[in-house]
């Protein structure tokens, strides 16, 4: 078959292919496939954005209100000294506390919080952020990193480009197992991928000390963009192919077929072709070698400063001992640092939430997970198994061979009972292979004690991927059979 990788848009006209129904050569009546194609990139962050909050509890809305203004300007302050950028207040709320007893509501004080916003490069938002902490502010909302303009927009243009070159090979896939040979591209619609939300945190393992105390390590993840590309390919039958043969590939005659009489109406109208739609279904099933674990460092105390800093030395010293396992994709879904209140809404202490999450070859998963309990993380949160890359791709390919089989293998059982000659496919469409969820984890029998070094066993399991491939089929009665004979099997069953 003809090279899909080099599936053009070609300026000069295309061969004209021959209508199995009318013999005529109307370039608008071509046989088409059509095909989306998907595209991922990741490029790399600089900029951090995080936001901060100072909340305040005391017995009057004044007292609440001073002191949440003053710590507020602190922080605001060290804030710009570091130079922060794009810093705004995005809220500030004062709200009444109330208790309840005896179904009676008795107001027990005030509650204030001032949320900031701001910006800096990656490489100085850790020190920005535990320096706010130490003036103020006691509350993480949120924490994320962007792109440069410029890296963004040459990252969707590849984008666009990857998304094309998997239609390509989804194409050749179905044309290499129907023996067609692709034409010309008629249609090409871009989906055009949209600027990627900000990603998670990255710790880095490096630790900084400000007096002895340590600073939250950070580094920037990267941000991944999305697109597709529809294709619509023109496609001819390969030369060798004939009518006869077409039960078993369902290729078609590359010669005209003879004028078709509809057999409700026995009109020979060329607009009213006969055209069998059927849908085949692929399921290909790969093996995972890839495990992605989740783990928290969960850190409370009496204060936010305590929280943060006990928080930011052991969560240092569980990326350590991951980076030096090898440990890949490593970065953080969520810090959170938030106060606790006991059951009449007095403040009690803070709470701090650091999320890690990590890639391993399942084999050596087991044993990063012990250790990086060991160092400190103590909390896991998810376990689940993936194929690679290039496995999965493979997959998907496999999948819309094996749809296409299965269109063709319903086909041939409807041509046959009906008694009917299968002629060219008029129309293909592609419903592309998705990659699919990792897969759960599933532990085996024997126990693990961390005390004992034993190491966690882990069990990668396969995942399943699935697909579609729709088929119009033209078709035409045996010439040995006539219009009566193909019409007596629905007869009788009518």
């Amino acid at each position: 078959m003809a090279n899909t990788n080099n599936l053009t848009v070609v300026s000069g006209q295309a061969p004209a292919i021959v209508d199995p129904l009318t013999g005529s050569t109307n370039p608008n009546t071509a046989q088409i496939l059509k095909v989306t194609g998907q595209g991922e990139v990741t490029v790399p962050t600089t900029l951090t954005e995080v936001q901060l909050g100072i909340q305040v509890d005391g017995k009057t809305a004044t007292e609440v209100q001073q002191e949440t203004a003053q710590r507020s300007t602190a922080v605001v302050n060290v804030l710009q000294k570091l130079g922060a950028q794009e810093l705004q207040t995005t809220s500030i709320q004062l709200n009444p506390v109330y208790s309840y007893k005896d179904n009676t509501q008795t107001l027990t004080g005030f509650t204030g919080l001032n949320t900031l916003q701001f910006e800096l490069p990656t490489a100085r938002s850790g020190a920005a952020i535990d320096t706010a902490i130490q003036a103020g502010a006691n509350l993480i909302q949120n924490i994320s990193f962007t792109a440069s303009d410029k890296a963004s927009q040459q990252a969707r243009l590849q984008v666009l480009s990857e998304a094309v070159k998997d239609a390509q090979a989804q194409a050749g896939a179905v044309f290499s197992t129907l023996k067609l040979t692709p034409g010309k591209i008629i249609d090409i619609n871009i989906n055009s991928p949209d600027n990627p939300s900000p990603s998670p945190l990255v710790f880095n393992t490096r630790i900084n000390t400000v007096a002895n105390i340590p600073t939250t390590p950070i580094i920037s993840s990267p941000q991944t963009i999305k697109g597709s590309v529809s294709l619509d390919i023109g496609y001819s039958p390969n030369s060798a192919a004939t009518l006869a043969s077409a039960t078993d590939n369902l290729t078609g005659a590359s010669k005209p077929a003879v004028a078709i009489v509809d057999p409700l109406t026995g009109n020979t109208n060329p607009n009213t072709a006969q055209i069998l739609k059927v849908t085949g279904q692929g399921e290909v099933t790969v093996p995972t070698t890839l495990t992605e674990v989740q783990l928290g460092i969960q850190i409370d105390g009496k204060t936010a400063t305590e929280v943060q800093q006990e928080t930011a030395q052991r969560s240092t010293a569980v990326v350590d001992v991951l980076q030096k396992l090898g440990a890949q994709e490593l970065q953080t879904t969520s810090i959170q640092l938030n106060p606790v209140y006991n059951d009449s809404q007095i403040l009690t202490g803070f709470t701090e939430l650091n999320t890690l999450q990590f890639e391993l070859p399942t084999a050596r998963a087991g044993a990063a997970i012990d250790t990086a309990i060991q160092a400190g993380a103590n909390l896991i949160q998810n376990i689940s198994f993936t194929a690679s890359d290039q496995a999965l791709q493979q997959a998907r390919l496999q999948v819309l061979s094996e749809a296409v089989k299965d269109a063709q293998a319903q086909a041939g059982a409807v041509f046959s009972t009906l008694k009917l000659t299968p002629g060219k496919i008029i129309d293909i469409n592609i419903n592309s292979a998705d990659n699919p969820s990792p897969s759960p984890l599933v532990f085996n029998a024997t126990n693990n004690a961390f005390a004992t070094g034993t190491r966690t066993p882990l069990i990668g399991g396969t995942q399943t991927i699935e697909g579609s491939v729709s088929l119009d089929i033209a078709y035409s009665p045996n010439p040995a059979d006539t219009l009566d004979l193909a019409l007596n099997g629905l007869q009788r069953s009518a």
